[in-house]
């Protein structure tokens, strides 16, 4: 994870400031930063979306290619994650620095998608058994200004609601044996529903209270921080602690009851 040096006067400056509701940039303790999604910005995807939040840029793109089912699930297709920490988004990620930050959001993201209600995995299917779609989500990390697991999450929800999938069709001759058919019209494809699709909520603790969207001078006076992934409708689908402190139960409350707020907000 990308950190920046604060001297202790600037810590407690910080720290003092979120106690009475006032963060350094002007906004108050449950307050995002505004966020820019474009999406259809990679030509040779199935679908992509680039996230701007604050200092922090994440660029995803979702290839669609043809597959076999898992053996535990032969009517489904799945989503495979993969996280690339540039070493351009800063100089911590040179050489292999960023490798344990990839594998850690990776990781994140299959549990949030690992339920039946993020994505119909069962429209991924072609042939039960024999053929499916397989999702490839690439992330790409271009600039880290605090933030990461909320802005990746936007940035996935939103180049998976970009995907055209093509239409196929499978054709069966007279011995049995079966051919697909792929559409070459690019507006006969499938779209995935998102609806469900869950979006990343990071509280950070700071003091006696918590903060959303923490920059990364913020994030630096954040021992413990809770990552919940909220669906629109305020339904909790994956919750996780980071950090080397520790939260007690009446903060953690606290913090979903915040939480909620926030996804009923948006």
């Amino acid at each position: 994870m990308a950190s920046v040096a604060l001297s202790e006067a600037e810590k407690v400056y910080i720290v003092h400031g979120v106690q009475e509701d006032l963060r350094v940039d002007g906004r108050g303790c449950e307050d995002y930063r505004c966020v820019e999604v474009e999406t259809d910005v990679v030509s040779n995807t199935s679908g992509s979306a680039r996230v701007k939040l604050g200092h922090t840029d994440i660029l995803v793109g979702v290839k669609a290619e043809m597959g076999t089912p898992k053996l535990e699930k032969p009517n489904e297709g799945y989503l495979e994650f993969f996280v690339d920490c540039s070493a351009n988004a800063t100089p911590e990620f040179e050489g292999r620095g960023g490798d344990d930050l990839g594998t850690e959001i990776a990781n994140t993201l299959y549990r949030i998608f690992n339920n039946k209600s993020s994505v119909d995995l069962k429209s991924l299917c072609i042939s039960p058994r024999e053929h499916c779609w397989i999702l490839y989500v690439d992330v790409l990390l271009l600039e880290c200004g605090g933030n990461l697991f909320d802005t990746i999450s936007i940035a996935v929800k939103a180049a998976l609601f970009n995907t055209r999938i093509p239409r196929v069709r499978v054709l069966e001759d007279e011995e049995g044996s079966k051919d697909i058919e792929l559409s070459d019209d690019p507006y006969d494809c499938i779209r995935l529903s998102v609806e469900h699709v869950p979006c990343i909520v990071t509280l950070c603790k700071i003091g006696y209270r918590h903060v959303v969207d923490a920059t990364l001078q913020e994030e630096a006076c954040s021992l413990a921080s809770l990552l919940v992934s909220v669906t629109s409708k305020g339904v909790v689908t994956c919750m996780r602690k980071v950090g080397k402190g520790s939260l007690d139960p009446e903060s953690i409350f606290e913090m979903m009851e915040g939480c909620g707020c926030i996804s009923r907000a948006a």
